[in-house]
């Protein structure tokens, strides 16, 4: 029995062009009843899941994908669930459901295991940070799509076999085409440019059009936005016979469609866009693709305006404006108010023209100027890091190798205090501004918690920038010694993200369940700063108990020291017998903390002069703590925390 194959993201063959929406159903419906037939639950889920993509997650596509999600949580299998619930992100992702996309895109991640699944995280996360550009926010979306390359970059090339390296090429050069789009966004059109042209040669080598087809058009809606009118229609024309070539489903057929239509109005050849633009606004109509739809009608209200047909104008425009609030999609809203502001000015209605001025300018507000005082933030943080590092880089030229590590650690810890405190200044401001709204803000709980919930989620998102900027600098660093000093800073700000993820993704704002968050803390230490060439087993006993961030957040930060050492230092050769054991519980009126391993153990005191054990020693303070070492050569060391300053909640 022919299986049917997800060839890689974007590139879809076997869809013929002129498939109605009744052929589709029958495919459908086919496919289900195929599948069941299989034994292998895996080619279940890959023949559902990959179907869905080729249908480019149409509506009635996700009764593949909930069949696949159905299978996964039957078997409980971990594989099984990563990929279907990344199959139910992207459909709501192509679906303009922003807010669900990012939920099951973080439930698929929470399942990948990147020894087995190495091409999954990069996808997932290529995913995300086109749901964080939708929402107008540009800097994580950049930030996500650097810890989409990073996971592109764990992986081993020369391991892969012929398959897998086609796929590999595809992952990267989708990539490229993302970089491309962001670069567009904040008007660095010469690097837009290169990406876009880096994406498109490798489309083609791979002789995979329809994505040569759709990088092509993305650079001609750049080169339409800069003025280039003609120029961007044979962009556009390019595209939609490259995704013919490659046998494309009608809708991608029907985005060219609608570019065309748009460059024509621009070009003032109206018949010419009045043809395309109704022919584009037909389908998405008809098969119910809101986004799109959205798009056509703004096309279509601006083609009347400037024809002189108001009441025309004013009618797609409208509809469009409806479409575009209820999606929550700024950059449409945008363009639906321009639209209205203008006719209405047309017409003589000057309240209705002024309501939706102001729309338009608080939404562009929203997108823009948010937008340049991140961009802007991004830069003065580079500036900072990389003139720090000049400054090390003659300093390590008279230093010994072991003297690399200290500059290295020493700083890290001053970027890592001066973005902290930088942010906090941003964050002080803001404090100021919310004091004012305080009598608005008291009307309601629900108000003050939403208010709240967005506070953590910024904070969240401004650390995600301090990881992803610590990663780019590893890049440039050949010392292993100093990568792993970085390593080290990343892992301190990813403790603290995970307390504001968690206080972002929950109903209680202000704790944190120590046992969910060591659980993942833990994790993520031991799979992302494992030194030793086999992973050392681990075992968690955690007292299930509700802390505020003012205690968790030094505790998290002192758990990831305790272990990096024992990652570091307890263990020369790996055995059955290695291991961990993180427990944390609170006796008497003390929360007590302890790090046990079973390695070589040492003799003497702890050397007081790291970063690492002034950190620690600094942390304890705060939570009128003290730190206790017992060790034995042979033996194993235990690391006992005594915390007598905290709040349960």
């Amino acid at each position: 029995m022919k299986h049917f194959y997800l060839i890689f993201l974007l590139c879809f063959h076997f869809l013929l062009q002129s498939q109605t929406n009744s052929d589709q159903q029958k495919i459908i419906d086919s496919l289900i009843n195929i599948v069941d037939t299989y034994d292998d639950n895996y080619e279940k889920i890959r023949t559902l899941t990959s179907n869905a993509g080729q249908f480019r997650y149409s509506k009635d596509s996700r009764v593949l994908i909930d069949k696949a999600i159905h299978i996964s949580q039957t078997r409980n299998n971990a594989k099984l669930l990563a990929n279907s619930y990344y199959s139910l992100g992207n459909f709501f992702y192509y679906n303009s459901q922003l807010d669900s996309a990012e939920v099951y895109l973080d439930k698929s991640l929470s399942y990948v295991n990147d020894e087995t699944m190495p091409f999954l995280r990069a996808s997932n996360l290529m995913t995300k940070s086109g749901v964080y550009r939708k929402k107008g926010n540009i800097p994580l979306a950049h930030a996500t799509m650097l810890n989409s390359k990073r996971a592109l970059d764990k992986i081993d090339t020369l391991k892969l076999d012929e398959t897998q390296q086609r796929k590999f090429k595809g992952e990267s050069l989708v990539l490229n085409n993302a970089l491309a789009n962001y670069y567009n966004q904040v008007g660095e059109f010469d690097k837009a440019a290169h990406y876009y042209d880096n994406a498109y040669k490798a489309s083609l080598s791979l002789q995979s059009y329809v994505n040569a087809g759709i990088i092509i058009s993305n650079k001609g809606d750049m080169i339409l936005s800069q003025g280039h009118f003609q120029k961007a229609l044979e962009h556009f024309e390019e595209g939609k016979i490259l995704k013919e070539k490659g046998n494309a489903p009608r809708r991608f057929i029907m985005s060219s469609i609608l570019n065309i239509g748009n460059a024509y109005s621009k070009l003032k050849r109206y018949d010419n866009a009045l043809k395309n633009l109704n022919e584009a606004h037909k389908y998405y109509e008809e098969n119910g693709m809101t986004e799109n739809l959205t798009i056509a009608k703004n096309y279509l209200g601006n083609l009347y305006m400037e024809t002189g047909k108001y009441d025309l104008a004013i009618e797609n425009c409208k509809n469009g404006k409806v479409l575009a609030l209820t999606a929550g999609n700024l950059e449409l809203i945008a363009d639906a108010c321009d639209c209205l502001y203008k006719a209405f000015q047309a017409i003589g209605e000057y309240n209705k023209a002024l309501d939706n001025y102001q729309l338009l300018t608080k939404t562009n507000d929203s997108i823009f100027n948010e937008n340049n005082i991140k961009k802007q933030t991004q830069q003065e943080m580079q500036y900072e890091f990389n003139k720090t590092q000049e400054l090390n880089a003659i300093e390590l030229e008279a230093k010994e190798k072991q003297s690399k590590l200290y500059s290295y650690l020493a700083s890290s810890g001053l970027l890592l205090v001066l973005v902290l405190g930088f942010f906090s200044y941003r964050n002080k401001k803001q404090s100021m501004k919310l004091a004012k709204q305080k009598s608005l803000l008291e009307a309601t709980v629900d108000e003050k918690n939403v208010l709240l919930k967005e506070t953590h989620h910024r904070v969240k998102n401004s650390f995600q920038i301090v990881s992803s900027l610590l990663y780019l600098q590893s890049e440039s660093v050949e010392d292993k010694e100093a990568k792993i000093a970085i390593k080290e800073a990343e892992n301190r700000v990813r403790s603290m993200v995970l307390i504001h993820q968690r206080l972002y993704n929950k109903d209680e704002l202000i704790g944190i369940n120590t046992k969910d968050y060591f659980i993942d803390l833990v994790r993520d230490i031991i799979e992302s700063h494992q030194f030793k060439t086999e992973p050392i087993p681990y075992q968690l006993n955690v007292e299930n108990l509700v802390l505020d961030i003012e205690t968790t957040t030094p505790i998290g930060l002192i758990l990831n020291e305790l272990i990096v050492n024992s990652l570091k230092h307890a263990f020369d050769e790996v055995t059955s017998e290695s291991r961990i054991t993180i427990s944390f519980y609170k006796e008497n009126e003390n929360l007590i903390l302890k790090v046990t391993d079973n390695g070589k153990g040492f003799e003497g005191d702890i050397k007081s002069s790291s970063f690492g054990i002034t950190l620690m020693k600094a942390l304890s303070k705060k939570l009128k703590a003290s730190l206790n070492y017992n060790s034995e050569l042979n033996k194993g060391t235990e690391a006992t925390l005594i915390i007598k300053k905290y709040k349960l909640l």
